[in-house]
């Protein structure tokens, strides 16, 4: 994500931190500066409180990309934000049984935790009652929870990563219960019903959180019924879009006669080229005819208003090193999970080193929302169809 910064690399995975990050960092030490260890104390306090949370956080999401990398799924990295973290899978997996392992492995994490923290709880809290600094009653052990100190943090830690663990299995995207629903849907049905179905569940849960929390159980309610419904929308339309091209091949996409540009070619060739054809990207060739980079339309507005049309193409054109590359024979659905993950707008299509064409992510939007309304069309007409 644009936004974040690097703070370590572990087993092959980038570990960042967003800048909104910050945010929530401030809220926990807010929130614990009005505590009885007074403000500087209590901020302090909770900024660690913070950290170790995400701490946790971290190893649910190395839960998860350890077990993809198992495998055979790359992951590149793994984003904190303030709602949560984020293991970026470079891949679906192909097989339910992998999905649901990988889903579930993040709140196994959890658990693991809660039930490591859970003894140490119990015998700091144990110890505060036999001191006489602690009453041995409900009441009192939520308190501790938010009083500043080892047997508070204990308690806290434990508590908090048995409710991560049973909040991520709630049966709804984007939580791993969503997905977990999804593969165990998958294992006796088609993959795109299955996501239907486990998308529909989540909705019905986004509905009973919205009226929870219309009803009084306030505004966090609403918040995840939000989030739950907009991510699984999310997901149905990745799911369905994927479904509409697995089955299309590379070179089936391919522009016939589309326009090449030369190293030597100025900007301003290239804006009347825009303005007199539908092309908005274009390959770019030396003067030996061979395949030596891209300019892409975002690239071309950039360098006019930073150099002007008398510009070279060839010095503001993305690389060919820059740009992913796919094989004709390739399904298409593969090709656009690479774009995605690299952030590319274009993909190079070679066959034994010859380039063929480009494909843009206009090309494949343009493919998604053709061939999926014909495929919505044939579904409602056989769902009509008399049996």
């Amino acid at each position: 994500m644009s936004g974040s910064m690097k703070l370590f690399r572990l087993w092959g995975i980038d570990v960042q931190v967003h800048w909104s990050f910050l945010l929530i960092l401030i809220y926990g030490a807010i929130i614990y500066s009005g505590g009885p260890a007074g403000p500087l104390v209590g901020a302090l306090y909770g900024i660690l409180v913070i950290l170790l949370l995400f701490a946790c956080v971290v190893l649910h999401e190395f839960g998860h990309a350890v077990t993809a990398k198992y495998f055979g799924i790359r992951v590149p990295y793994i984003t904190l934000l303030p709602i949560g973290g984020v293991a970026q899978l470079e891949r679906m997996p192909n097989k339910p049984l992998q999905e649901f392992l990988i889903a579930i492995a993040g709140p196994m994490v959890n658990f693991v935790l809660a039930a490591l923290l859970a003894p140490l709880a119990t015998l700091a809290f144990g110890l505060k009652v036999q001191s006489g600094g602690a009453a041995a009653s409900a009441q009192s052990l939520l308190a501790q929870m938010q009083t500043p100190g080892l047997t508070g943090l204990l308690l806290y830690l434990a508590a908090t990563n048995l409710l991560l663990g049973l909040f991520n299995l709630l049966p709804a995207f984007p939580m791993d219960g969503g997905r977990i629903l999804r593969a165990l849907l998958a294992m006796s049905m088609p993959y795109i019903q299955a996501t239907r179905v486990a998308v529909a569940v989540g909705r019905f849960m986004a509905i009973l959180f919205a009226i929870w929390g219309i009803a009084g159980g306030g505004i966090m309610l609403l918040l995840i019924a939000f989030f739950v419904y907009v991510g699984g929308q999310g997901e149905l339309e990745m799911t369905e879009s994927r479904y509409v091209l697995r089955d299309i091949r590379v070179k089936e996409a391919l522009t016939p006669g589309a326009q090449a540009l030369f190293v030597t070619d100025r900007l301003a060739k290239v804006v009347d080229l825009i303005m007199h054809t539908y092309q908005t990207d274009f390959p770019i060739f030396d003067l030996s005819n061979r395949f030596v980079g891209v300019l892409t339309r975002g690239r071309l507005v950039q360098a006019l208003r930073e150099f002007g049309p008398e510009a070279r193409v060839a010095d503001v054109m993305i690389p060919r090193e820059q740009i992913p590359v796919a094989r004709p024979e390739e399904s298409l659905a593969d090709v656009w999970d690479r774009m995605l993950e690299q952030h590319s707008r274009v993909v190079a299509v070679e066959d034994g080193g010859q380039f063929l064409g480009l494909i843009t992510m206009e090309d494949i939007t343009e493919l998604i929302q053709v061939l999926g309304a014909t495929m919505e069309r044939a579904m409602l007409q056989e769902a009509q169809s008399p049996a």
